[in-house]
């Protein structure tokens, strides 16, 4: 049994889509692109380089299931995605066992890895660095699932290439380009799918098109989703619902004869819609909190550089990105009942230079990374908050296989931390994390891993959103940055593998710890946290002729201070308990039809009562799936999704709002059949 610490995929770069911005990227790769091929001519006259070129392969050092996150991560790839057709990132990890996402509206949606917020983690889209300080109540995965062709987990320990501020690990996310829709030799292609959701009564139209011709690939997508609010289990109409997330995005590539490849990225994400005035509640009993305009968008662009034929001493990646995330949300709230809305204005400069090099034992990869993160907002009025953090890191991470039967991967990395205040104090910090993994090949049947890590986090830059609402409070409440401290996390787990035939399975267990957690909400930059979190995941997969069985388990015990965590905690970490999901699927290749069955399922749980609140009810949802692919049209698609198939009413774990008397938790929809055709050209 082998299984490989490969390298994780490099980041992309994003800039903001204004002229200016497009016209310098674009001069960028009119730079880069003879640069290349100038350097590959170079190298081309070069004996030894060319020798090693044929020497060299891109085949893992050996073989894995989960090539690029370490053991006991999470890694979903295209073929994972077509086959459960996710609407938004709830359905993408809904399977996967550590992960949960709250709420059933992607302008709340956020994500929990092994309970953690997401916000602990370092994140990204094709490398662009997602700062998602906006509003504690906006969601922090705001992604069109159509767009992705990939999405990797780091749960815990994350190694050092992940990025910077990595305290409970690392989530990538990787969209499609132009050359995965099309076949050598193919100069157009693309699809169009449209889906029609009976609970909302609303469409989904998405649109693709993708060229290529002598090295140079281009791809265009657009998204639109409408309808209106969804009924719960109960037949109760849910407010502030219906659905409005548009996506667009151009990727432009070019591929040299020697294998150097230059891409920009620009995409756009936007969710407008009349909201409640705290978007990832489903409702409130303060009379002032009426819903409201609440618009999210954010743009990015992203210019990288690889080789696609590296060598043992070349195999460069380098990116640069920008990204401006903005945020309109009109609500009401008392004190001061004079304000309106909340304006935040995020832009980040992210970038990433490295090479990896190919020994004996493996691979090691070396760089530099950097991001500026800037921030502006306030309540409507008084939008003049401002802050800057910036930081600096250098990395090394090996992926090494000491023998047949072990592997190590292990790395560290510097960050130098600057945070500018809005009152013009400063703050340097720096800081080392490191990380170690091992894995053994105790039988032919079974490998044991585990690891451990610790991440240094900086400082971060504060939620945007709120910042001008604190000061309006007066002198004895003004923001202020006293007892200020970087935070930093301890990781570890430990499990096994077991591949047995048809049969495998995957289980560990895992404990984090984060020290001076800050809370970016409070208007005390010096409020921090101790936050814990321990538990269990495990998956097994059994697999026969045409068809599948697979499960997971999740059990997760969090605490902030020693205590439970409220669900109104922001930036922190929320009760999970015991979750379940199981899935049996199938398919008829004679007939051209694939079909299934999923069920998910959470236990009691009583930790809530331990804050004077409610215990969180459990609850089983089922849900089927099928999908008939006709010989007589070839390039043709239906399927038809089953959700909530037994019109469970019930609400989510992860979503909030369940143990607090002024706010009450999002219903999940109830029954809904989602009708989708799809059609290649």
């Amino acid at each position: 049994m082998n299984s490989v610490f490969t390298r994780k995929n490099t980041p992309c770069l994003t800039e903001k889509l204004s002229v200016q911005k497009l016209l310098l990227l674009a001069g960028v790769a009119t730079i880069a692109l003879p640069g290349a091929e100038t350097l590959a001519q170079d190298t081309q006259k070069n004996q030894e380089t060319e020798t090693a070129r044929e020497a060299i392969t891109l085949e893992p050092i050996s073989v894995t299931a989960k090539a690029d996150v370490l053991t006991g991560g999470v890694q979903i790839n295209q073929e994972v995605l077509d086959r459960i057709n996710p609407k938004d990132i709830k359905d993408v990890f809904r399977q996967e066992p550590g992960v949960t996402v709250s709420s059933p509206t992607p302008i709340g949606q956020k994500v929990y890895v092994n309970g953690i917020e997401d916000t602990k983690l370092a994140v990204d889209i094709d490398g662009a660095r997602q700062v998602t300080k906006t509003f504690h109540h906006i969601g922090t995965a705001i992604i069109d699932p159509e767009l992705l062709k990939a999405v990797k987990v780091e749960t815990g320990v994350a190694p050092a290439d992940a990025g910077p501020e990595a305290l409970g690990g690392s989530i990538t996310y990787e969209t499609k380009d132009g050359r995965d829709f099309l076949d050598a030799g193919e100069t157009f292609g693309g699809y169009g799918k449209l889906s029609f959701n009976t609970n909302t009564r609303g469409f989904s139209e998405n649109l693709v098109f993708a060229v290529q011709h002598e090295g140079f690939d281009g791809l265009a997508f657009l998204s639109n989703d409408s309808g209106d609010n969804y009924t719960d289990g109960d037949g109760d109409e849910v407010i502030g619902t219906k659905p409005s997330l548009q996506s667009g995005m151009i990727k432009l590539g070019y591929t040299s004869a020697r294998g150097y490849r230059v891409k920009v990225n620009a995409n756009i994400t936007r969710d407008r819609g009349i909201r409640p005035a705290r978007p990832n509640f489903g409702g409130s009993s303060i009379t002032t909190d009426s819903p409201g305009l609440v618009d999210y968008e954010r743009r990015s662009v992203t210019l990288s550089f690889g080789d696609e034929t590296p060598t043992a001493l070349w195999d460069p990646k380098i990116s640069i990105s920008y990204t401006d995330t903005s945020l309109f949300a009109n609500i009401t709230n008392t004190p001061p009942p004079v304000r309106a809305a909340i304006i935040s204005d995020i832009t980040t400069i992210n970038g990433k230079a490295s090479n990896t090099f190919t020994v004996d034992l493996g691979k090691i990869t070396t760089g530099v990374d950097f991001y500026v993160d800037r921030g502006k907002g306030g309540p409507e009025g008084n939008s003049n908050y401002k802050e800057t953090v910036y930081d600096i890191g250098a990395f090394a991470q090996a992926r090494l296989s000491l023998s047949e039967k072990a592997r190590v991967s292990f790395g560290g990395r510097f960050d130098y931390n600057h945070l500018e205040g809005n009152e013009g104090s400063t703050f340097d910090t720096v800081g080392v994390s490191g990380n170690l993994n091992g894995e053994y090949d105790v039988t032919d049947w079974f490998m044991g891993y585990a690891g451990v890590g610790s991440a240094w986090g900086g400082i971060p830059m504060t939620e945007i959103g709120v910042q001008n609402y604190w000061i309006a409070f007066g002198p004895a409440n003004a923001w202020n940055y006293d007892n200020l401290e970087p935070s930093r996390s301890y990781n570890a787990k430990i499990g096994g593998v077991i591949e047995a035939g048809n049969f495998t399975f995957d289980g560990n267990l895992y404990y984090t710890k984060i020290d001076d957690s800050h809370d970016v909400s409070s208007n005390n930059r010096g409020d921090q946290f101790d936050v814990v979190s321990k538990g269990i995941n495990a998956s097994a997969r059994y697999t026969f002729e045409n068809g599948f069985i697979r499960a997971s388990y999740t059990h997760s015990d969090v605490e902030v201070d020693g205590n439970v965590p409220t669900s109104t905690i922001a930036y922190q970490g929320i009760v999970i308990g015991d979750l379940f999901s199981a899935e049996a699927g199938y398919e008829w290749f004679d007939l051209g039809i694939r079909a299934g069955i999923t069920a998910e399922a959470a236990l009691q749980n009583n930790d809530p009562k331990k804050n004077g609140a409610d215990k969180l009810d459990g609850y089983v949802v089922t849900g089927l799936y099928a999908e008939w692919f006709p010989e007589f049209l070839p390039d043709a698609s239906l399927r038809l999704d089953v959700r909530n198939l037994l019109d469970a009413d019930y609400t989510d774990r992860a979503n909030v709002g369940y143990d607090s008397s002024r706010y009450v938790p999002y219903s999940d929809p109830g029954r809904s059949f989602l009708i989708t055709a799809k059609y290649h050209f």
